[in-house]
């Protein structure tokens, strides 16, 4: 953030913050696909472990987080995550504290703090500029996007979802009770 949305530092939710391309070159003979295909499909850091793992012929014997970014070129994007989540506990300012989704066309992002929701197609508005969250118009598309992220959220606890809503953390999660003893 350099100034976007008259912000700066890397801890919001915003593309000039959150958004970093990924670029990958397979030595020759790795992969039999074509060169210079670009994939919309949305990729995390998480992703480069299970790949080099891939690449030097290690099997995966146990549960990891993220995918080979090969099986993505290599089935074409078959079977490849939706979206992906995105998150910031409290720091710098209580305002700065919420939890997203993303796939690469709609983001939607709600506020721990205070429950405020956006919504932005990403796709249209790349700077994102027009929140379309409080645009009658745009309702299922909220719901849609809140929903998958209370579903995402659900697993950890009350701290995240009470009552089948996402649930306001207005002090972040050092005081949280999901996380006892911090």
């Amino acid at each position: 953030m350099l100034g976007d949305h008259h912000l700066w530092r890397k801890t919001y939710a915003y593309e000039p913050s959150a958004r970093i391309p990924m670029l990958m070159r397979c030595p020759g003979g790795m992969l039999s696909e074509e060169r210079g295909i670009v994939r919309r499909e949305p990729v995390e850091l998480r992703d480069i472990l299970p790949t080099f793992l891939e690449a030097a012929g290690r099997p995966v014997n146990r549960p990891i987080d993220g995918c080979s970014l090969l099986s993505l070129v290599r089935d074409e994007g078959r079977g490849w995550r939706e979206w992906i989540d995105l998150e910031h506990n409290l720091c710098y300012s209580p305002a700065n504290h919420w939890n997203g989704l993303s796939d690469g066309r709609w983001k939607y992002i709600f506020h721990a703090r205070d429950g405020e929701e956006q919504l932005f197609n990403i796709q249209d508005d790349p700077t994102e500029i027009r929140d379309l969250a409080s645009d009658g118009r745009y309702d299922s598309v909220v719901r849609l996007w809140r929903g998958r992220l209370i579903e995402h959220l659900s697993e950890r606890g009350t701290s995240f979802v009470k009552n089948g809503q996402l649930a306001l953390r207005p002090e972040g999660l050092m005081t949280s009770p999901h996380f006892p003893g911090r």
